[in-house]
């Protein structure tokens, strides 16, 4: 190596290879390596911690004198956010308030011992909880006050507390002589979603996560939170308003609502529009100064919430003005009970798609982290983690659990350290279920629902993110429009496939397009570049350099052909013309004696594509041209070998087959 005008200049010195050249003594190592892989893989499997990850973290490696108060601080914060979001997102749900405490208690202990990411706060979720009450709200038959009697094992609770389910959707005609209250539709869905994901963890399906990309999941989670915001109307203009499914839902509520105006509860958008705009005063322009001062957040929703029990609990506001409250809270933890299994295959269709987006939304969170922190998750943990967690819950009144994004960056940005603040913070929720919970029972309604909807904000404004990825990638845009679209229009589950179809739609659109360039030397290097985009580049003599970048398959091997053909024809030269005959009577016109594949960028061969290229190489050497193959990867590699392509010659690098070529060249000189 040297500098010359002040660049480095490479020298190397080494023969020209071929493939064959290279392979000699590699099946020994590759048998070697394989079989040390097969037994790490091995003794993974056997190994505890990779089931457990609390064995690893809690037992072997954590520091109490260090790491303990960080979480506690941590863990004590969310659980301060937790209250308020708990039980203004159980609503969303259909089910009693405290069921969304219950969430950040018993399925979280389960997730902290064996998830793998440390800093995700899982617990109740506005878009998972607000699918779950779709599902409630179809299959369950009688008064939501039913919830307390099955929570709590208490008989004599008041029967007209609770969220109440629309009449129009009661017995199911399936299946008239069930009856089930809404916290048992709730459990019948939670445990299959927890069998779901146990299940996807057995056949190693975290690569799921993969299929929804950020630009969909940001469609997905903007226009599922437009249904929120939605399903949370009637609490904030207290009037009831007609459930709708389907198609136009949202313009259906909002057309009922516009019919309705005068039925609307004046002091109850009074207490609305109050919460709702101190709480967007305080997030706006309070809170990042306060924050800086303090070592913890200032928890604005808990202070609102027990503001709004004081006022409404020493006051006759409520009676006055027929403001709806909360209702009977009974406190104590929830009783065993295991959910409805006859409901099971029921849900089953909803139940699939609860799962993938509570996973996916929680390992979206997960992977942000774990690439901030520098630390690893297991994709196919995280699965088992949230199954086993989502099946334990649904025994004690749960719904399923996703990471909730403000909760999870809060832990995070206090300082919390490991799976132990999720711990602290389930404790500390005890005590609150247990002698506090039920001191909210004087709380209004539309003070949750405002909680709510000012927690949506920024998953709401997510729809500008639409301008910057049309500027970054059409195809992105597009899936992003199709999914927002088709979930605010139609329904949540129906824009989550239509998103997924659509992002696999340009996957394999572009799988089949093919690239197809001519590669020229850029002189006096063993350089080799695309001659359309680099001036500098020039046509190596008698030699015809084509890059292909792509998978070759049933799909796009008559593409492939014609695209070869064309840059086979593309620029002429000094030799006479060679033609090449191509079928149904077509020719083509080649001035070159050798063409040079550079397959570099080939990283799959089926084998219709295989025949396609096998019946390519044929015609040129038909008609008297050399065919070389340079800088193949190795399972292609293997593939044309097999199938054993005449004379083709396959080299390491194209520069050694272009200098090859030459040597042959003055050989026959």
């Amino acid at each position: 190596m040297g500098k010359m005008n002040g660049s480095v200049v490479i020298n190397v010195k080494r023969p020209v290879y071929q493939l064959d050249d290279l392979h000699e003594g590699s099946p020994i190592v590759d048998l070697e390596a394989s079989g040390k892989r097969k037994k790490v893989s091995k003794l993974k499997w056997s190994d505890a911690k990779t089931v457990m990850p609390a064995i690893d973290w809690l037992f072997t490696n954590y520091n109490w004198s260090e790491d303990f108060f960080k979480d506690f601080v941590a863990g004590f914060t969310v659980a301060v956010l937790n209250i308020p979001q708990g039980m203004a997102y159980a609503m969303l749900g259909n089910v009693d308030p405290t069921v969304g405490l219950y969430m950040a208690i018993m399925p979280v202990i389960v997730y902290s011992l064996l998830g793998t990411s440390k800093h995700v706060s899982m617990g109740s979720f506005s878009v998972v909880c607000l699918m779950t009450g779709k599902v409630v709200n179809t299959y369950a038959n009688v008064n939501n006050a039913a919830n307390a009697n099955y929570v709590s094992g208490n008989p004599g609770a008041d029967p007209t507390a609770g969220t109440s389910i629309d009449p129009a959707v009661s017995l199911q005609p399936h299946d008239a002589a069930a009856v089930y209250t809404a916290i048992e539709v709730a459990t019948a869905v939670t445990l299959m979603v927890g069998l779901i994901q146990i299940l996807m963890y057995v056949f190693r399906l975290g690569v799921v996560c993969t299929i929804l990309s950020e630009t969909l999941v940001s469609g997905f989670t903007a226009g599922a939170a437009i249904h929120v915001v939605t399903s949370q109307m009637k609490e904030l203009l207290g009037v009831k308003i007609e459930n709708h499914n389907g198609l136009f839902q949202i313009v259906l509520t909002y057309y009922d609502i516009a019919n309705r105006i005068r039925d609307v509860n004046f002091a109850t958008i009074t207490v609305s529009v109050v919460t709702t705009f101190l709480l967007l005063s305080y997030n706006m322009h309070l809170k990042a100064y306060i924050n800086k001062k303090l070592f913890m957040p200032v928890p604005i929703e808990l202070i609102t919430i027990v503001i709004g029990t004081a006022l409404f609990q020493f006051t006759t506001f409520s009676e006055d003005y027929q403001i709806k409250l909360i209702g009977e809270i009974e406190s104590g933890l929830p009783d065993f009970k295991p959910p409805p299994v006859n409901l099971l295959m029921s849900v089953i269709t909803e139940s699939v798609i609860i799962a993938i987006v509570a996973y996916s939304i929680t390992m979206s969170m997960a992977l942000l982290f774990s690439e901030k922190l520098k630390y690893s998750i297991d994709t196919n943990q995280e699965l088992l983690a949230q199954g086993v967690g989502n099946v334990f819950g649904s025994f004690f009144s749960c719904l399923p659990f996703a990471a909730s994004l403000s909760r999870s960056a809060t832990q995070q940005t206090v300082g919390g350290r490991t799976q132990m603040a999720s711990i602290v913070s389930a404790g500390l929720l005890v005590a609150v279920v247990l002698w506090i919970g039920h001191l909210f029972q004087p709380l209004p309604r539309c003070v949750l629902a405002s909680i709510t909807i000012v927690a949506l904000k920024d998953i709401l404004l997510q729809v500008t993110d639409v301008v910057r990825v049309w500027r970054t990638s059409k195809a992105d845009a597009a899936i992003w429009i199709a999914t927002y679209c088709t979930v605010v229009l139609v329904e949540i589950d129906v824009g989550l496939l239509a998103g997924v179809l659509v992002s696999l739609f340009f996957v394999f659109s572009r799988g089949i397009g093919t690239g197809v360039v001519v590669l020229g030397r850029v002189p006096d290097t063993d350089l080799y570049v695309d001659m359309d985009r680099y001036r500098r580049a020039v046509e190596v003599p008698r030699v015809r350099i084509v890059h292909y970048s792509g998978s070759l398959n049933v799909t796009n091997r008559n593409s492939f052909r014609d695209k070869v053909h064309a840059a086979l024809s593309r620029y002429e030269g000094q030799l006479a013309p060679i033609t090449i005959s191509i079928n149904s009577g077509k020719e083509t016109v080649v001035r070159a004696q050798c063409v040079v594949f550079d397959l570099s960028g080939m990283h799959y061969v089926d084998t219709s594509g295989l025949t396609m290229f096998a019946r390519l190489v044929d015609q040129l050497n038909e008609a008297g041209l050399l065919v070389y193959v340079a800088a193949v990867s190795g399972n292609v590699y293997d593939c044309m070998r097999a199938r054993q392509l005449g004379t083709v010659l396959f080299f390491p690098t194209v520069h050694d087959a272009v200098e090859f070529y030459n040597n042959l060249e003055e050989l026959k000189a």
